[in-house]
């Protein structure tokens, strides 16, 4: 592979990042992990990183390598039906991440090679891990990019691509001071492809160029796989005859939703026999779970009870993580958490399976969410009056309700089909393949 020019990058910006901004991030790193848990995982997990590499990458078959780099679980569930495609082509994976939470949760996922963490960044570092991955091209997912890394790669001769690319204001803020920084460090990449018109116009004005492409966002591609493969008997054992009930799933919750909701569905849930809730709390600990059964006092809670008691529960609270996504196929009208606080959890996997959707009002840093609200699927509410106007609207008028649910399904429907585009983008700068089935 030839090696390809970075001279862009200054020796200004090169200086200031590895002997400044790294040594002090690793300094820091070292430090958090004597009071943090999470990092302390990071910390540990990355000992024995290069002879943990070394052996697993011995392992994989030949074929062209493309590497994908994720901060964390989230990002990484956007490279997924990416992943699938090249898998079935022939391509070998290499998934890498910064933080625990991905590492750990992703082990056994089976359309990847090899799962390590990326090192920390510095000179070293990047070019001990390049030179043993070997990549043909190199997918950042969304926004963790990491100078050092990139460098070497691009060195190696390996394409670069910023995939689901948002542009956060946040970086405008920044590049007040780093502005020089963080318009070297997209510079770097190959192919920066956007979720939307918008985000490319603000990385077109960023970078001052127009060489970034709209595709989509791959999120999409992943809620609606994921609800065509759903078996939710799989993981709750719950019968309801939809014909008979109408269901409220209140997903990803905080105790600032439940204050605010929480005596709202209490209220509706006795008024109407018809209505059953399912309470899924964002972190079901002792203490929430225990509130919750005080607030809802003909409450459920799946670990404590039976088959027939579940079935019969006009309320029942799960405090059991990483199952909501399959629940989701049970509702028809969906509260999502998070919006009283730093921001709403994920509208789009209740949005796939076709319900309205209820939020608290923080919901500008979803641009799901304002879409949807906008097109008549979302409804946001900022005290306990407005969403028990909205609740009750929702239960008692089907028409309505069924008309936010389609303009939901549709929303999804009409978003997907970014994954193939990225594959194709992936495809073009690495076209050699072993085979059609991955073997």
């Amino acid at each position: 592979m030839a090696k390809q020019k970075v001279e862009h990058v200054s020796t200004k910006v090169r200086v200031f990042y590895s002997f400044f901004f790294i040594p002090l991030m690793q300094f820091l790193f070292f430090v958090s992990s004597f009071f943090n848990s999470k990092v302390r995982r990071g910390y540990r997990g990355r000992k024995n990183l290069f002879s943990d590499l070394e052996r697993k990458l011995s392992t994989v078959p030949e074929g062209p390598r493309v590497w994908f780099h994720a901060s964390s679980l989230g990002e990484f569930e956007q490279a997924k039906p990416i992943i699938e495609i090249l898998k079935k082509s022939g391509y070998r994976i290499i998934v890498s991440f910064f933080s625990p939470s991905g590492y750990e949760h992703s082990q056994r996922y089976p359309n990847a090679d090899v799962v390590t963490y990326i090192p920390l960044d510095n000179k070293k570092n990047a070019a001990r891990f390049v030179n043993l991955v070997k990549p043909r091209v190199m997918v950042v997912m969304r926004y963790d990019l990491w100078m050092n890394h990139i460098l070497a790669a691009k060195e190696s001769g390996a394409k670069v691509i910023v995939a689901d690319a948002t542009f956060s204001m946040k970086l405008l803020h920044r590049a007040r001071f780093l502005k020089d920084f963080y318009r070297q460090l997209y510079r770097l990449a190959d192919s920066i492809l956007t979720t939307t018109s918008e985000n490319k116009k603000m990385f077109d004005f960023f970078l001052g160029s127009n060489e970034t492409s709209v595709v989509g966002d791959t999120r999409f591609d992943r809620v609606h796989g994921k609800s065509v493969s759903n078996n939710v008997g799989d993981v709750i054992p719950i019968k309801i005859d939809k014909s008979k009930r109408i269901v409220m799933i209140l997903g990803s919750t905080w105790r600032s939703d439940m204050d605010i909701v929480g005596d709202v569905v209490s209220r509706l849930s006795k008024e109407y026999s018809n209505l059953s809730v399912i309470i899924v709390p964002h972190e079901p600990t002792v203490e929430e779970i225990r509130k919750l059964k005080s607030q809802f006092s003909d409450a459920r809670v799946f670990s404590e009870a039976d088959k027939s008691q579940i079935d019969g529960a006009p309320v029942l609270i799960v405090d059991r993580v990483g199952i909501l996504t399959q629940l989701y196929v049970l509702g028809d009208i969906a509260y999502v958490g998070g919006g009283f606080g730093a921001g709403i959890h994920s509208v789009l996997e209740p949005a796939v399976y076709g319900m309205p959707i209820i939020t608290g009002p923080r919901i500008e840093r979803s641009d799901e969410a304002m879409e949807l609200m906008q097109n008549g699927a979302l409804f946001f509410v900022k005290n306990s009056a407005g969403a028990y106007e909205i609740m009750l609207k929702m239960v008692q008028n089907e028409s309505a309700r069924k008309k936010a649910a389609k303009i939901a399904r549709e929303f999804v429907d009409k978003n997907i089909g970014a994954s193939s585009v990225v594959a194709e983008q992936i495809m073009r700068f690495c076209p050699e393949v072993i085979n059609s089935d991955g073997g």
